[in-house]
Parts: C-alpha cells; structure tokens; sequence
C-alpha cells in the first residue's frame, strides 16, 4: 500500500468514529427528551389526581420548583465545565468538584457528554418534586 491509500482508509477510519459518536449522542439526547416526557405526563397525572380545589395551588406551587430541562441543557454546554448545570440541580458539592477540577478540563468533557443526558435527569428531579409536594396536598 502506498501512502495515498493509508491516508485514505485513516481519513475514513476517522470519519466512521466521528459518525459514530455523533450517532451516539444523537440516541443520548432522544432518549433524555424521551423521559422528560414520561416525567411531565406523570406530573401531570399527579396534578389530575388532587382534588380539583387544589390542582391550581398545586400547580402554581410546582412551577416555582420545577427546574427547566433547556436552561440544565444550556447550563451544560455553556457553563458546565465550572459545574453550573449541577449548582441548578441542587447538586453543591458535584458542583464545587467540578470547580475545583475545572483547571483539568476533565469536567468541560464530563457535562458536554452530560449535557446530552441531563434533560432526562430533570424530568426525573421535577417528577420527585412533584410527588413530594402532592403529599403536602393530601
């Protein structure tokens, strides 16, 4: 082989690995959107089983403690290498860990990939709120 062809086999070997991880994170992200979802329709259902007296206070309630899964995605990609997506969450201590391994860039690289997954962890964070405070309702 010469080295024209070993360039081109590397050139598509690279391009296959690209592909694969955007694929990836492409399954990551759906599948994050898919179970904040799934959250929102239990909230939801949470909201419906309350007496219809309380589903309005229930929600009003619920809304100034839900946390909104586009501003954690955001918070990721933007912010997340001092861990502000993980200060949003209610998270302190991984978030003071993320600023003081911020130097390394180990975390930039954690929340880039987090940033792909954390939709689904919001939902899931909104859903225990929301369980929580129909508690306090009934």
């Amino acid at each position: 082989m010469d080295d024209g062809t070993i360039g081109i086999i590397m050139i598509i070997f690279m391009l296959l690995i690209v592909a694969g991880i955007i694929v990836g994170f492409v399954f990551l992200g759906k599948k994050s959107k898919e179970r904040n979802d799934e959250a929102e329709l239990k909230v939801s259902q949470i909201a419906n089983s309350l007496p219809a007296d309380k589903q309005g206070l229930f929600m009003m309630q619920y809304q100034n403690i839900r946390k909104d899964p586009i501003v954690a995605v955001w918070l990721a990609l933007l912010l997340g290498g001092w861990g502000a997506h993980k200060f949003y969450m209610g998270n302190t201590v991984l978030g003071i860990v993320y600023i003081l391994f911020s130097w390394t860039f180990i975390p930039a690289i954690i929340s880039f990939i987090e940033a792909f997954t954390i939709a689904g962890k919001v939902g899931e964070y909104n859903e225990q709120q929301a369980s929580r405070l129909a508690s306090v309702f009934n």
